[in-house]
C-alpha cells in the first residue's frame, strides 16, 4: 500500500525544456539505462495508458520489498508556450502506483519521465525522457498506426512429458516472465543471436522477444492490443511451469499463482509499456473465462496491473470491454452527444460470460449487457469503426482440433448464418449472426479475431457505408505454426491452404507464425500488413527468404 505520508503536489512546476524528439523517427535502446527497467527499484517498468482521449495513467510498480518516493515529470507549455513540466510527488510507495493525469496534453504527443529513490537515500535517479503520442490527433493531417499481437502464448514453453527444462536459472526467468528481457538483452547485443542448448526450451518467449526489439527499434505505432492468450496458461499449463496442479492448489496458492503471472504481464511488456499504451483483449488462456476458477483473482490483478478503461470512460466496471477514440475531428467531441470523427476501437470480452464450456455454436454469448453496451457504443460516428474479440461468437462445431466433437471451440472465421446452415438448426440462434449483422447496420470496417494463430482477412459483407467489413484474424508471434489444424477439413473449407510448411513457396490463402498485424489508417484507407517478427524455420509456412521486418502480405481497405 501507499504509505500514510503519501503526498500529490500538483501545482510544483520545474523549469524544463526536454530535447527536440521526433516520435516517428526510429531510436536506439538506452545502454546507460539498466534495459528495460532499474530492477534494483522496480518489477517492471512503469506502464503508460489513455483511458479516454484527455486521460492518461502511468502505472508503476515498486520492487517487493522496496519504499519509494516518485516524483513525475509531465511536459505542459503554459499560456505563453513556454515549455514547462508539471511534477506529481509521492512518498513512502510500496506497492502499485497510478499517477493519473486528465486534461495535461494537448498536442499529438507529450513527454515524460520518472525520478525516484528510497525514502531513506538522499540521491534522486531518473528514467529516460518517454516520449508518448497521444489520441489528440486528426486524420487530416497524421495517420494513426496500430499494433495487433494475438496469441504468443509463452506458457506452452512449459515442460513436456520426459524432456524437462534443467536449468534452474532459465526455469525461473520463464515462470517469472523475465526471459523476455533475458533474450532482449542477447538480441541487443547480437541481432542475429538464436537460443541454444537449454534456451531452447523457451523459443515462444524468445520469438516474442524478437518481436518486442523490432517494434521498440523500427515501429512508433500509437498503441498496441493484445488479442489474448498471452500469458500464464491459467491451469493446464501450471504443472509444467514446475507449480501444484491446477485442481490441488488452495485459494490461497491460486491467488499467489495468478498474481505473479499478472506481474510477469508486466515483465513482458516492459520495453515498449513506457512509451506505447497496450490494451487487452482477454482470451480462453487468460484466466477470465466464467467457468474458471481463477476468474476472481485474475480480474483483480489484472485492474491492479494492467489497467484498461472502465466504467468511467462508458465500458464495463471489470475493465474487461471498453472502447477507445483516436483521432476526433473536434477534439473533445467524444464527450458530447453527436460523437463523430478519426477511428473507434471496441473490444469484446468473448468468454466471461458463458458459464459453462460452449457445447455448440449456439452456447456462446457476449451476455445481455455487454451487447446492449455495443450497441451503444455503436452509434459514435466514427470515419473507420472495429470491433476486436479473441475469436468469433460461434464457430465450427469442434475442439480445439477438429476430432474432438465434445464442445465448441470458437475455431474459424464464421460470421454470417449461410456459414452456420449444417452445424445447426436455426443460424439465428448462433450469437455471431446477430453480432455481424449490428456491426455491419452500423458502418464497422473490421471485425478483428485472434485464436487460430494466423493471419488473413476474409470479406463477411458490406456495410452501411459501402465498404467492405472484413473479419481479420491477426497472427501470432508464437514459434510453431500448427501443421495438423491445418490439414483439417474445417480448416481448409474455411481458411484454405498453406501452402508450403517452411519453404520457398510464396502462396498460400493465410500465414503462420512468427508475425504482427500493422493497421495505418488515414482518412480515406486503411492498410492492413502481416510483419515478419522471428525467425522460427522449420515451423511455418512463411516464405524461408522473408526476414524479419518484411511484410508478408498486405491488404488495403
Amino acid at each position: 500500500m501507499i504509505g500514510a505520508s503519501t503526498a500529490l503536489d500538483g501545482s510544483v512546476f520545474q523549469s524544463f525544456r526536454p530535447p527536440e524528439k521526433n516520435i516517428n523517427q526510429s531510436t536506439s535502446l538506452d545502454h546507460e539505462y539498466p534495459f528495460p527497467y532499474d530492477s534494483d527499484y522496480f518489477e517492471a517498468s512503469e506502464r503508460v495508458v489513455f483511458l479516454n482521449p484527455v486521460r492518461a495513467s502511468v502505472n508503476i510498480l515498486p520492487k517487493e520489498g522496496k519504499s519509494l518516493d516518485i516524483k513525475m515529470f509531465i511536459e505542459q507549455e503554459d499560456r505563453i508556450r513556454i515549455q514547462q513540466y508539471k511534477t506529481f510527488s509521492f512518498y513512502g510507495v510500496n506497492d502499485s502506483l497510478d499517477i493519473p493525469f486528465h486534461n495535461l496534453y494537448r498536442d499529438p504527443f507529450f513527454t515524460y519521465r520518472i525520478e525516484y529513490k528510497e525514502t531513506q537515500e538522499g540521491t534522486w535517479k531518473s528514467t529516460p525522457e518517454r516520449v508518448v503520442k497521444t489520441p489528440i490527433v486528426s486524420l487530416d493531417e497524421r495517420q494513426i498506426e496500430v499494433i495487433l499481437i494475438g496469441d504468443d502464448h509463452i506458457p506452452d514453453d512449459a515442460d513436456s512429458p520426459g524432456n524437462p527444462l534443467q536449468d534452474e536459472t532459465l526455469r525461473h526467468l520463464r515462470l517469472t516472465g523475465e526471459a523476455i528481457n533475458y533474450f532482449l538483452k542477447k538480441i541487443l547485443a547480437n541481432p542475429h543471436f538464436i537460443p541454444q542448448g537449454q534456451e531452447r526450451h523457451l523459443m515462444n518467449a524468445f520469438c516474442m522477444a524478437s518481436m518486442l526489439h523490432h517494434i521498440y527499434l523500427h515501429e512508433s505505432p500509437d498503441f498496441i492490443v493484445d488479442l489474448g492468450d498471452h500469458l500464464g496458461g491459467f491451469g493446464h499449463k501450471w504443472e509444467g511451469l514446475g507449480l501444484k496442479n491446477q485442481h490441488k492448489v488452495t485459494a490461497e496458492e491460486n491467488d499467489a499463482y495468478v498474481k505473479m503471472f499478472r506481474i510477469a504481464t508486466r515483465k513482458v511488456f516492459s520495453a515498449v509499456s513506457p512509451t506505447i499504451p497496450i490494451y487487452w483483449t482477454l482470451g480462453n488462456h487468460d484466466g477470465e473465462g466464467g467457468f474458471l476458477s481463477t476468474r476472481v483473482p485474475a480480474t483483480k490483478y489484472r485492474k491492479k496491473y494492467f489497467k484498461l478503461p472502465g466504467a468511467a470512460e462508458g465500458g464495463s466496471p471489470d475493465e474487461n470491454y471498453y472502447s477507445l477514440f483516436w483521432g476526433a475531428r473536434e477534439g473533445n467531441s467524444w464527450l458530447r452527444e453527436g460523437r463523430k470523427g478519426g477511428a473507434q476501437f471496441i473490444v469484446l470480452d468473448s468468454m466471461r460470460y458463458n458459464t459453462g464450456l460452449p457445447r455448440s455454436p449456439e452456447d456462446w454469448t457476449i451476455g445481455d449487457v455487454q451487447k446492449e453496451w455495443l450497441t451503444q457504443s455503436l452509434k459514435y460516428d466514427a470515419d473507420w469503426k472495429f470491433v476486436l474479440d479473441h475469436h468469433v461468437l460461434g464457430g465450427w462445431p469442434s475442439g480445439s482440433n477438429e476430432e474432438d466433437t465434445s464442445y465448441s471451440y470458437g475455431r474459424g472465421p464464421l460470421f454470417n448464418a449461410d456459414d452456420y446452415t449444417e452445424f445447426v438448426k436455426d443460424p439465428n440462434l448462433v450469437e455471431q449472426v446477430a453480432l455481424t449483422k449490428l456491426m455491419g447496420d452500423n458502418g464497422v470496417d473490421l471485425n478483428v479475431y485472434g485464436h487460430d494463430h494466423i493471419f488473413t482477412a476474409n470479406e463477411i459483407d458490406i456495410q452501411r457505408t459501402g465498404r467492405k467489413m472484413y473479419g481479420l484474424c491477426v497472427g501470432t508471434p508464437k514459434h510453431i505454426g500448427e501443421l495438423d489444424w491445418y490439414k483439417g477439413d474445417y480448416w481448409k473449407r474455411f481458411y484454405g491452404k498453406y501452402g508450403q510448411y517452411w519453404g520457398s513457396a510464396t502462396q498460400a490463402d493465410f500465414w503462420g507464425p512468427s508475425g504482427y498485424t500493422k493497421l495505418t489508417i488515414t482518412k480515406s484507407s486503411v492498410r492492413i500488413d502481416y510483419i515478419r517478427s522471428a525467425i522460427n524455420h522449420p515451423y511455418t509456412n512463411i516464405p524461408q527468404s522473408t526476414n524479419i521486418g518484411d511484410t508478408v502480405q498486405s491488404i488495403l481497405i
